[in-house]
């Protein structure tokens, strides 16, 4: 409800709507479940017969009830999990049985046929171009609007915005006629039977529906229910499924040009009033076009109240899916109350038909003494809306309006001037005029970047927002519950949009070390390869800081750069990689790891991800491996890993002081290294065996010409060692066995060999 702050002549009305209660006193919901057939309402002079046995059998019992869809025109392809849309009904009581109202409600809930049934929530109303009023529309220099504008070149005749980009006003009517709406309506040119390029006329002194469109026929059909939605030329009335739904969606005729009846008409004003026409007001979308959808019912003597919200929020996305595009639909209206069903129209109507939903956030207390509120409220509150909070000049938060985590945005909602019934203009509070206020926004934002998805434009309006709402307002109650900050129309269109980071996979080298499995006490480097979709903006200048939960790891390095990503593109941190200490005490399993990568920094505005993963503890495994030497020299090699390698700790048989490796001529050694092979003399032929940490797998360094190797824990074929460089000449494998040489075909473990090499690089010994 934004109404709160209207013009105090109002103040009697707005007190009545506020001391109804928050679900409806006369009504209930159900739901069928999904394997239970839509069910047939026929209705008689007797009453109401249901082609569902049970429930017929259960109602036929209450004399005076009535039945009817929720969202009538809903199919098969409008679900969200188990709800499907078309199955979900509103049982309407009489006066008689509004006291039992709970008990039918449980009752319902235990029909077999029946999936859930809930209480209805009541959802009321929230309240430098050359037009005449511009001067006293503040809010558009505190949104940058202006600056927005000078994207394009006006002067050169490039008008802002885009007559595709559908922001749809889903309230009370829209007096569609106005002087600062006309030139900017949308016309539903798939319903242009005549074909003259347009759905609305002058005709003897006013604006009317095209004659020539009025076939009676549901031309664009996209419902596949030719009694639906007929010669839908700019939008459509809701609000009389059991009354009079029709094809023009104006309020009710003769009430006041300044009341509630007038509310979804200064709502579609902020959307898209004609800008620059030397008349009225501007909006920010300049040229956008505004979809008239009604769902506010004539017969209500305390309202209104947004009756087929729901229903007009599912038709605004299925007009715009179906137009080409998708719609941005502005809901300035709601109440506290969740309902699972009206969850899954959000979610339907923005996952399955791509709508921008937007709402208002709420004007705080319903009751005296009014002021702020710190609450829940909806639909902004739901997943899929993005939720709005009015502030006042100069980004100030004036105490009477709701605040909660659940906000998403800030926006000007104090002394709105914008359009009314009958030509007319007045200044309005609420978050009813911040909502379209930032709908606007994205309208523009659309309009710049026409092939933004519905989840970039939100991603980015979001990322957009200026904080400067919690630096002005720094009460610390408030913190992160005025949304991310205040919409801001010229940061949205010059930020672009942000890349989407995803995490590919790890690399991991042991230092010191050999393989590519991690076991306690190893010191790790690690890099990450990180993709850009394809479909999302240039990643610039990332930079990356790894963190760990885990107690027995610590990161030596914890950030790195990526450099910039084009969309598909990929990266790693080759040259900074992260360094990791895995303790001895570390166990094995997966540790979890996060890597949050910021890019894209202008100003407060910055691209942030989050990416997490895992890398894999292997418990260290010991093995013991049986060599038997001749007396004399032999080849020898360190299949495993040992704590130390003095060459009379590995080898006690042998003869102290002869162990000598090879690179270009011998050199005296005293320890061993695994991978590399050693000469190494005994007094006489002896058995030793080596206990160790097994070597799954080792990178061994060549150099051109001869080479003396050792291999790892098991054997290893030479047609299995990876040579990607093909330094290995064929043939040259080389073992030394009873004082002579001869070819062989595989490193035993423990021993050494001899093999050629065209040139220096490496080659990989895996089991």
């Amino acid at each position: 409800m934004s109404l709160k702050s209207i013009p105090s002549i109002f103040a009697v009305m707005v007190t009545v709507l506020l001391a109804e209660p928050i679900h409806r006193l006369d009504a209930i919901l159900f739901c069928l479940k999904p394997e239970i057939d839509v069910m047939r309402i026929n209705r008689q002079s007797s009453g109401i017969t249901l082609s569902n046995p049970e429930l017929d059998a259960y109602f036929q019992s209450m004399n005076g009830i009535d039945i009817e869809p929720w969202i009538p025109f809903a199919t098969n392809m409008d679900f969200d999990g188990d709800i499907f849309l078309n199955r979900i009904y509103r049982v309407i009581l009489p006066e008689k049985y509004r006291s039992e109202r709970d008990n039918i409600l449980n009752d319902v809930k235990t029909l077999s046929p029946v999936l859930s049934a809930e209480l209805e929530p009541i959802r009321k109303p929230t309240y430098t171009p050359n037009d005449p009023y511009y001067y006293q529309q503040w809010f558009l220099t505190q949104i940058n609007a202006n600056d927005a504008w000078d994207n394009w070149n006006i002067s050169g005749g490039e008008i802002p915005g885009n007559e595709s980009v559908l922001l749809a006003s889903v309230d009370t009517g829209v007096d569609w006629d106005h002087v600062d709406l006309r030139n900017n309506l949308w016309q539903n040119l798939n319903e242009d039977a005549d074909g003259d390029g347009h759905t609305i006329e002058y005709v003897g002194g006013e604006w009317v529906l095209d004659p020539g469109d009025l076939n009676g026929i549901d031309d664009d059909d996209w419902d596949n229910n030719s009694t639906t939605f007929v010669d839908d030329l700019i939008g459509w009335d809701l609000s009389g499924w059991s009354g009079t739904d029709d094809n023009n969606p104006i309020p009710k005729t003769g009430v006041s040009s300044y009341g509630t009846w007038a509310h979804g008409t200064h709502v579609a004003g902020l959307l898209a009033a004609s800008t620059d026409n030397s008349t009225g007001i501007a909006s920010t979308a300049f040229n956008c076009s505004i979809m008239s959808v009604k769902v506010s019912r004539e017969n209500q003597t305390d309202g209104p109240y947004i009756t087929e919200g729901y229903a007009g929020i599912l038709y605004a996305a299925k007009a715009g899916y179906y137009a080409g595009t998708f719609a941005i639909i502005n809901n300035s209206w709601g109440g506290g109350g969740y309902s699972s069903y009206e969850q899954a129209n959000i979610n339907v109507a923005h996952n399955t038909y791509n709508a921008v939903i937007f709402a208002a956030g709420g004007n705080g207390q319903d009751s005296y003494p009014y002021g702020e509120e710190y609450a829940t409220h909806y639909p902004s509150s739901y997943e899929n809306v993005i939720s709005v909070a009015p502030i006042g000049t100069g980004n100030q938060w004036n105490h009477w309006a709701t605040y909660h985590e659940s906000i998403d945005l800030s926006s000007p909602g104090e002394n709105i001037r914008s359009t009314v019934i009958g030509n007319n203009y007045t200044n309005w509070d609420g978050s009813s005029m911040a909502t379209p206020i930032a709908a606007s926004c994205v309208g523009l934002l659309k309009s710049a970047y026409p092939s933004m998805t519905n989840i970039q434009l939100e991603t980015m309006i979001l990322a957009t927002a200026d904080p400067v709402v919690y630096q002005v307002n720094q009460e610390s109650y408030l913190q992160g519950r005025l949304g991310r900050g205040r919409v801001d129309a010229h940061m949205a269109i010059e930020t672009g949009l942000f890349p989407q980071l995803e995490f590919v996979e790890s690399d991991i080298s042991i230092i010191d070390g050999s393989g590519s499995e991690i076991h306690p006490g190893d010191n790790v480097e690690l890099r990450i390869i990180i993709h850009n979709n394809e479909t999302w903006g240039d990643a610039v200048n990332i930079t990356g800081t790894l963190t760990c939960d885990g107690e027995n790891v610590l990161i030596q390095n914890n950030q790195a750069g990526f450099g910039s990503i084009s969309p598909g593109g990929a990266s790693l941190n080759a040259e900074e990689p992260f360094v990791l200490l895995f303790y001895d005490t570390v166990q094995e399993g997966e540790i979890d790891f996060s890597l949050e990568l910021i890019s894209n920094v202008n100003d407060y505005v910055q691209y942030s991800t989050e990416l997490n993963f895992s890398l894999t503890v292997v418990e260290n495994s010991e093995t013991m491996i049986e060599i038997t030497q001749d007396a004399g020299w032999n080849l020898v090699g360190l299949p495993v890993v040992v704590e130390d390698p003095y060459h009379m700790n590995i080898f006690p048989e042998a003869i102290e002081g002869t162990l000598y490796a090879y690179e270009s001529a011998y050199i005296p050694s005293e320890d061993l290294t695994a991978g590399q092979g050693y000469w190494l003399r005994f007094g006489e032929t002896s058995i030793t065996n080596i206990s160790g940490l097994i070597i799954n797998e080792n990178t061994v360094q060549l150099n051109e010409h001869w080479n003396l190797i050792s291999g790892i824990s098991f054997p290893v074929n030479i047609n299995n060692i990876l040579d990607p460089d093909n330094l290995i000449i064929s043939g040259t494998l080389y073992d030394y066995t009873n004082g002579g040489y001869q070819a062989c075909q595989v490193l035993a473990p423990g021993k050494a060999y001899w093999i050629r090499s065209n040139g220096i690089g490496t080659i990989i010994l895996t089991q």
